[in-house]
């Protein structure tokens, strides 16, 4: 009998969290994917930096609330949401990049406005981070720098007002530009 109790138990703790229906306010945490082992190979898995970095996104993010997590169907994408998905017992809405970049971002926007109330993890590249915060309406950010991993942009979206933007970070620290790219941060 206690068997089966702590069975039911288990399986009780193990549901996914629910997505409110029509919450008056969405929060969206969108991330660029952590650092890859390879700036070559097409689908490179996450470095050991990455994986440290997707580790401590989860610790970060644990009791955030979130109830969604969109990646694409990159490898590294998906390897940076696994720690938190795991953890929050969500499977990801994988939105794969099969036709173009815009439709790739239209697609996960038009998913993030389909669940009002939701608290939402997208999981992005440095080219669709800044087009997905523009789209849901945190204005022009522009692209991430090839180099930039730690930023984690917060939206918090409310139906008849202007988003709210916040920027924060994760894991270790970006080291200094080597580009001349500027960081987020230092824009």
């Amino acid at each position: 009998m206690t068997v089966v109790m702590v069975s039911a138990c288990a399986v009780a703790a193990a549901d996914p969290p629910v997505i409110p229906d029509g919450k008056s306010e969405t929060t969206v945490y969108v991330i660029r994917h952590a650092e890859k082992t390879s700036d070559t190979e097409r689908d490179p898995d996450l470095s050991d930096r990455g994986r440290a970095r997707a580790e401590s996104l989860a610790v970060q993010l644990r009791d955030s609330g979130v109830n969604m997590i969109i990646t694409s169907d990159l490898k590294r994408t998906i390897q940076t949401a696994e720690p938190l998905a795991r953890a929050r017992n969500i499977k990801p809405k994988v939105v794969p990049i099969e036709t173009s970049v815009e439709t790739h971002i239209s697609q996960i926007v038009n998913e993030v406005l389909r669940h009002p109330g939701a608290t939402i993890l997208i999981v992005g590249h440095n080219n669709t981070v800044g087009r997905i915060v523009e789209k849901l309406g945190g204005g022009r950010i522009g692209d991430l720098c090839t180099d930039e991993f730690s930023n984690l942009i917060i939206l918090s979206l409310t139906k008849g007002k202007p988003a709210g933007l916040l920027l924060e970070s994760y894991g270790m620290p970006d080291p200094p530009s080597s580009t001349s790219c500027p960081h987020l941060r230092d824009r």
